[in-house]
């Protein structure tokens, strides 16, 4: 008759001890992020295209897992995008902050860099994301390019009121800026025609000349004119 305790055969061939408490479950939402993380590694190694077999294969778990906690491959994708928004917005927050901003121009200067930085950073995860969202009916909702065009808007449309323009640009125009970077920055990952430097440049050359339009050039000689180097000068 068992005597309820594991048996030397069950301990050496590394059978649970009956009884033995387990650790601490982890909530959905930090088993949720390790699958992310898990994806971001697939996708790294095995290119935009990684299969959800390779995304499961890498997390350690079957594919129907994986689609119950993100409903299919376009479900994870609006997840992975949603995580990497978030991440640039945390880069762009010092620039974006109302009360710690620099110029305007600078400001489109340091967003269109913060693009450049990423793509050069995780090419594989960036054309993963925007091949999920040209598979998706409306492309243009996706969360990568929504989210952080409305931190932009928010900062143009403060901008436009301060000279009187029209405010009902900022969320068109910050989605254009957003559009911008991303594309630039592909272009120049793949032809590697000019330094990352020239290229931001460029591309802010050509944002500022449409914003300066509007009398933003205005708001910027305002700033200039208060600033402490302006005022030593003085």
């Amino acid at each position: 008759m068992s005597s309820g305790q594991p048996t030397t055969a069950e301990v050496q061939a590394g059978a649970p001890k009956r009884g033995r408490p387990r650790g601490p479950r982890r909530t959905r939402e930090e088993r949720r992020e390790e699958l992310l993380d898990a994806a971001e590694r697939a996708i790294r190694r095995a290119g935009p295209a990684a299969s959800m077999d390779q995304l499961a294969s890498e997390a350690g778990i079957t594919k129907p897992i994986l689609y119950s906690h993100f409903g299919d491959r376009a479900g994870l994708a609006e997840a992975l995008a949603e995580r990497t928004s978030d991440m640039l917005i945390t880069t762009l927050a010092e620039t974006l902050d109302p009360e710690a901003h620099g110029s305007p121009r600078e400001v489109v200067r340091s967003s269109l860099e913060a693009f450049c930085t990423f793509i050069e950073r995780e090419p594989s995860i960036y054309r993963f994301l925007v091949r999920a969202a040209l598979d998706s009916p409306n492309p243009m909702a996706t969360r990568l390019v929504t989210s952080i065009a409305d931190k932009i808007a928010i900062m143009l449309g403060q901008g436009f009121r301060a000279v009187h323009a029209d405010s009902e640009l900022a969320e068109p125009w910050g989605l254009a800026i957003v559009g911008m970077g991303f594309v630039g920055a592909e272009w120049w990952l793949q032809s590697q025609r000019m330094t990352k430097d020239e290229l931001v440049d460029y591309l802010t050359d050509l944002v500022w000349g449409g914003l300066a339009g509007t009398g933003l050039d205005k708001l910027q000689s305002r700033q200039s004119s208060r600033s402490p180097r302006s005022a030593s000068s003085g």
